[in-house]
C-alpha cells in the first residue's frame, strides 16, 4: 500500500508526541520566510522537503531565488537548533515535524518531496 507524504508526515509528529518528544513547536519558522518563497512554491520552482527545509526544484532558477532558499533553510536551521535544545530532542526530529506543519499549512499546488526523493503535488 503506498502512504502519501502527508500521512507519512503526520505519522511522523504523532509519534514524536506520543513518545514525550515535541509536543508543540511553534509555527513561527513556518511563516518567518513565507511571503517571499510564495510564488516560487506555487510555480513548483521552490519545494518543501520530508525534513522541514526548502529546495530549488527548477535548475534554472536565478540566483536570487537560490539565495532565498538558502537564506531560509540557513533561519530555519537556526529555530530547529534552538528548538531541539529546548525540547531535548534531535533537531532532524524538530525538522520532520515542521515539515509536517508547513505541508498542512501550505495551499493545493505547492510540492514536497519525501524521504525516498519522490515529488508530490499537494491536491
Amino acid at each position: 500500500m503506498k502512504k502519501t507524504l502527508s500521512f507519512i508526515l503526520t505519522a511522523a509528529a504523532l509519534c514524536l508526541t506520543a513518545a514525550g518528544g515535541i509536543v508543540a513547536v511553534s509555527t513561527t519558522v513556518v511563516h518567518a520566510q513565507a511571503k517571499p518563497l510564495d510564488a516560487p512554491r506555487s510555480s513548483g520552482v521552490v519545494g518543501e522537503r520530508y525534513d522541514g527545509y526548502t529546495v530549488v526544484r527548477d535548475s534554472s532558477a536565478p540566483a536570487e531565488i537560490r539565495k532565498l532558499v538558502e537564506d531560509t533553510n540557513a533561519e530555519r536551521r537556526k529555530v530547529y537548533a534552538e528548538q531541539a535544545a529546548a525540547k531535548g530532542a534531535p533537531v532532524e526530529e524538530v525538522g520532520r515535524v515542521y515539515a509536517g506543519q508547513i505541508m498542512s499549512s501550505a495551499p493545493a499546488g505547492w510540492w514536497f518531496q519525501g524521504a525516498d526523493g519522490a515529488w508530490v503535488q499537494k491536491k
